[in-house]
């Protein structure tokens, strides 16, 4: 039997999950088709900023 993992919903801590929901719904622009992309990617650089005992390799991969 294989140990259970947590469920998706439930990896990241609220506030992080909260913030990357807000930066999904930005709406790209005509001037700026890349904003929701953008604002993905700077949620998810201040996520490992603010948890980067999340974003790790365990030792066995890493080699």
């Amino acid at each position: 039997m294989r140990p259970q993992r947590p469920s998706i919903a439930n990896v990241l801590p609220a506030d992080a999950r909260d913030a990357l929901v807000k930066a999904y719904q930005t709406a790209p622009s005509a001037a700026d088709p890349l904003r929701r992309q953008k604002a993905i990617e700077k949620t998810t650089q201040r996520i490992k900023q603010q948890y980067p005992e999340l974003f790790h390799l365990p030792k066995e991969i890493e080699s």
